[in-house]
C-alpha cells in the first residue's frame, strides 16, 4: 500500500508543476506572474501585519 501512496504524490506534485507552469491565454504562466507580482504581494502582507499587530497591541494595552 505504500508504494501507492508514493505514485499518487508523485503524479499530484507533477499535475501541480505543470498546471503552474502552463501557459495561459496572455502568454504568461502563474509561475511567472507570481515571480513579477511577488514584490507587490511582500508589500500588502507587510501592511497586513502591521495593522494586525497595531489591533493586538491595542487590544492588550487597553484590557
Amino acid at each position: 500500500m505504500r508504494i501507492w501512496k508514493f505514485v499518487a504524490l508523485g503524479a499530484a506534485v507533477g499535475y501541480g508543476i505543470y498546471y503552474i507552469t502552463k501557459e495561459r491565454e496572455n502568454g504568461k504562466s502563474i509561475l511567472e506572474e507570481l515571480i513579477e507580482d511577488g514584490p507587490d504581494y511582500v508589500d500588502r502582507a507587510k501592511k497586513y501585519i502591521e495593522y494586525t499587530v497595531d489591533q493586538i497591541s491595542e487590544r492588550l494595552h487597553t484590557d
